[in-house]
């Protein structure tokens, strides 16, 4: 795999009786991408389903079109302090150190030991889908936990606290419970880094349906069946912002369209060359375009020009695109991609070195359950399943059955409704 892709970082721990205990895996074309993406990445682990079970640890980024970018993976028997110091540990001798990098996580314990022991520097912030599902544990409200959202997405100091207080005037015990949690790792005006639109980890969770398949698998066939959904993906990436035209993302562009509607209705009066004043219904906000500023704070936060500054940007007929980030350019989007992934191929064509031969790994101490191996995780309450609709093989319309079908030239002879129906016949 490293003979393949030269860059390629991997390691291995074994214990005293030469068994299996850790693995990280870090893709060439991810270490050199990830120069090219917002500093903020998520983790997560999911569990695997082959002989041996244990845990996937995936670490994930944006890239500027805001898609997943796979960053590192690890094999490890479950989720412990132990594992997660080892894999971070791994993971901070394969990557280039960054400053103001921030991790995202759920609030699982063993994450947060490892972030602080081993990058002390980076700020580590808490998934709000996680924290909501904590919410609804506790069998909050629905008014409570709207308008816990709306606080943590503030931009503003004044906005966040304006709600906090709603939400402790309707239910104090959960105003306390979510401030145990300093609003510093969840709320976007509080949080000491730039988080973007990254408010949850639910882009690991994608990456975890993503490799489903390869999680059924062996470890080793594991790595080649991520290692071909790289190629697929850098590929398909790579074509895809070559045929855009734009100076940007397709996806900065498709968001600063939608906040056209919102701009042209806005009021704008010049303070200066590139200074306005934006009146947008009764309220006012100070744009400035050459330091990139605007008083709602998004302008800044996001690094994408927010309605108010848009707004400013028609009035004097400039480019959208040149008060973006670069972090969203075209430019920045090739150059994330430029790698190619090439898979190991015949295991014939291995050239392995002498002393990678002598060594032999043993699989995990672990008890190997009989029967069928469970293959989808259960699902707790506190997450909404989608609902099935039912389609008629008749009709074909969707809301009921055969059997209780009204269109059936043969009507079910035992239903109720069409005993009524075709009794007066």
């Amino acid at each position: 795999m490293v003979c393949k892709n030269p860059g390629t970082y991997t390691s291995i721990k074994r214990d005293a009786q030469n068994r299996f205990a850790y693995m990280f895996f870090a893709p060439a074309t991810s270490l050199a991408g990830w120069s090219y993406c917002r500093l903020v990445i998520a983790v997560d682990a999911t569990f695997l389903k082959s002989k041996y079970r244990g845990v996937l640890f995936v670490v994930v980024s944006k890239d500027a079109n805001n898609q997943i970018f796979p960053l590192y993976f690890g094999v490890a028997e479950s989720e412990n302090n132990e594992a997660y110091i080892w894999f971070f540990r791994e993971m901070r001798k394969a990557i280039q150190v960054r400053h103001e990098l921030v991790f995202l996580s759920d609030r699982n314990q063993s994450i947060v030991n490892g972030i602080r022991k081993v990058f002390p520097e980076a700020h580590h912030g808490i998934c709000l889908f996680h924290f909501e599902k904590n919410l609804k544990q506790r069998h909050a409200k629905a008014t409570v936990i709207n308008l816990f959202q709306s606080a943590a997405r503030s931009y503003k100091h004044e906005d966040f606290n304006q709600l906090m207080s709603q939400l402790k005037s309707i239910d104090k015990k959960t105003y306390n419970y979510i401030m145990e949690e300093p609003p510093e790792r969840w709320a976007r005006s509080w949080f000491p880094r730039r988080r973007y639109d990254v408010l949850k980890t639910n882009m690991v969770e994608s990456m975890n349906s993503v490799l489903l398949k390869g999680r059924e698998m062996s470890i080793l066939r594991m790595l080649d069946f991520i290692q071909e959904r790289l190629g697929e993906w850098f590929y398909e990436r790579r074509k895809k912002a070559n045929e855009t035209f734009h100076r940007v993302s397709i996806w900065a562009e498709e968001e600063m369209t939608k906040k056209m509607d919102l701009a042209c209705k806005m009021f704008v009066f010049n303070l200066d060359s590139m200074l306005f004043r934006i009146n947008s219904e009764g309220i006012e906000f100070i744009v400035d375009l050459k330091k990139r500023t605007c008083d709602c704070l998004e302008f800044q936060l996001d690094e994408l020009p927010c309605p108010h500054a848009i707004a400013a940007i028609n009035k004097r007929y400039l480019q959208k695109s040149d008060y973006c980030s670069n972090w969203y350019s075209k430019e920045t989007w090739l150059k994330t991609y430029e790698g190619h992934v090439n898979t190991v191929g015949d295991q014939k064509s291995w050239d392995i070195p002498q002393n990678v031969q002598s060594e032999i790994t043993k699989p995990p101490d672990v008890e190997i359950l009989q029967g069928r191996r469970q293959k989808k995780r259960h699902i707790p309450v506190t997450e909404s399943v989608p609902f099935k609709s039912i389609k008629c093989s008749r009709c074909k319309q969707v809301g009921h059955n055969r059997t209780t079908c009204l269109s059936s030239p043969a009507p079910h002879p035992y239903l109720k409704k069409h005993t009524e129906k075709y009794s007066n016949l």
